[in-house]
């Protein structure tokens, strides 16, 4: 009996001990809501928000606040349009060799170097890889009109974006115009641990690609600023007005995570990128 009661005992204690991702990670969630719940004042519109997710690799131990929210995606929008190409590439639905000519007419403002560039010809690999390293516009509307917006919408389903959807090909149509493109944090988290993960989703061929391309991009205002020395990242960033985004892939000696970070309604990008700033910080400080 006494026998029976001291393993029964155990068990209590050994069950109710944290997690070790629980252990390592403690105070994540605090951090994450006084930023996310923070009083920004005269710096934020009405309606702002701030939303986050982070997930752990090698424990999959997640944090998310405000992660499910749908929030306007900006060029973040971008990183499903990649998956799907190179999805369809390995599926054998399209070729990312095949040639796209832009014309003077599809020439689009903002971000991106064809807008500045002579009517060509280039391969879809190539486009993608301006979409993502340059976010540029030109490159992303060929893109989608190639591929097909129901087709990515789809693949989105498919894989579990359940709040991520494509209506606008240029991905510069904002709110409160009803075709802006959307998605959550927790969606393009999910997004990019499958791109990361890749076997049982990309190929090893496609998965580099993507990673590379994201890693080669020169926008590195938020998430990257911050890490510390021997950390280096994959990310892409999203920008419209009063929106500013940023996702990541980050790599630490002490492992590997997924940290996305949107904001909406700051008045200045330069707060929003101290708001992206102070996250990256807060979970980097876990992989020193």
């Amino acid at each position: 009996m006494k026998r029976r009661i001291f393993f029964l005992f155990f068990a209590l204690v050994l069950f109710a001990q944290p997690s070790f991702s629980a252990n390592r990670f403690y105070g994540l969630t605090r951090k994450f809501n006084s930023i996310v719940y923070d009083n920004y004042g005269r710096k934020v519109l009405p309606g702002y928000a701030i939303g986050v997710s982070f997930i752990d690799l090698k424990t999959n131990y997640r944090v998310s606040v405000r992660g499910s929210k749908v929030f306007p995606a900006a060029s973040i929008i971008k990183i499903p349009v990649m998956a799907y190409l190179f999805y369809a590439s390995d599926h054998k639905l399209l070729n990312l060799g095949s040639r796209i000519r832009f014309l003077e007419a599809d020439k689009l403002p903002g971000a991106g170097v064809l807008q500045w560039l002579r009517p060509n010809k280039y391969t879809m690999w190539s486009l993608c890889r301006l979409m993502i390293s340059v976010s540029d516009n030109t490159a992303t509307r060929l893109l989608v009109r190639r591929a097909g917006k129901a087709n990515i919408n789809s693949y989105c389903k498919k894989i579990g974006l359940k709040n991520t959807r494509i209506l606008d090909e240029t991905a510069l149509v904002e709110m409160p115009r009803p075709t802006y493109n959307r998605t959550t944090p927790n969606d393009i988290a999910n997004l990019l641990l499958r791109i990361q993960r890749g076997p049982a989703s990309f190929s090893k061929s496609a998965r580099k690609d993507m990673i590379g391309f994201m890693r080669n991009q020169k926008y590195i205002f938020g998430i990257p600023r911050v890490l510390p020395n021997g950390f280096f990242c994959a990310n892409k960033t999203g920008n419209l007005t009063n929106v500013l985004h940023d996702s990541a892939i980050v790599y630490s000696k002490r492992g590997t995570y997924v940290l996305v970070v949107f904001t909406k309604g700051f008045k200045r990008d330069r707060d929003a990128r101290l708001v992206i700033n102070r996250v990256s910080s807060a979970v980097a400080g876990y992989y020193r």
